[in-house]
């Protein structure tokens, strides 16, 4: 009978323990960062992994994988003919012209050229949110930046940063592609718009 019971602890015992593992990788998350040494056999980047228990244990997160969440309730870009997305826009165009040789006209016209004839032909989409390495806190968020130009729609990918009170934004020159590329390249990705898509949410 003693024997039956501690059959029954340990299987308990067991339980819990992979339980409570499976509890803390649920809120796990990860970032890259550069390893101290370039003997590490990580180099040049290595997973941190850290507890993200204070933003994946509410319903406003959704874990996508190790490294990307969706936030439900996300800052949207606000107005897309300021300054700043403007600039950053026309820098994902500028030096598309061998691949897009349409675009070369863009590219030609100053900042507020450019404003005005992408005016009410703008529009956004939000991806996908990551964690800053050093902080260790939501506040990274990926958009897609839709143009029309010439009847053709187009996309370019903005990175979007929190922090000092205010937003930074950041684009890789010449990134414009046409619209839908990101959505096809990544179609694995569970992106905002699938999450919409999955609970019919308008």
């Amino acid at each position: 009978m003693k024997g039956y019971y501690f059959l029954v602890v340990l299987l308990l015992t067991a339980l819990c323990g992979g339980g409570y593992v499976m509890y803390q990788q649920q809120y796990k998350m990860a970032v890259h960062v550069t390893p101290e040494s370039e003997n590490d056999p990580e180099w040049p980047s290595k997973k941190k992994w850290f507890d993200a228990s204070e933003w994946l244990s509410t319903p406003q997160y959704i874990k996508i994988n190790d490294f990307y969440v969706i936030n439900t309730r996300y800052v949207p870009i606000g107005d897309l003919n300021s300054d700043q997305i403007i600039f950053y826009l026309k820098k994902g165009i500028n030096g598309s012209e061998k691949r897009f040789s349409e675009l070369s006209v863009l590219s030609d016209l100053d900042n507020q050229e450019f404003r005005e004839l992408m005016k009410d032909k703008l529009s956004s989409e939000y991806l996908e949110t990551q964690f800053e390495k050093e902080t260790l806190t939501p506040t990274i968020d990926f958009f897609l930046i839709y143009s029309i130009y010439n009847n053709k729609r187009y996309e370019v990918p903005i990175r979007r940063e929190y922090s000092g009170n205010k937003y930074h934004y950041w684009v890789l020159e010449g990134s414009v592609k046409k619209a839908g590329y990101w959505h096809e390249r990544f179609p694995a990705s569970y992106s905002y718009r699938k999450y919409l898509n999955k609970y019919n949410i308008k």
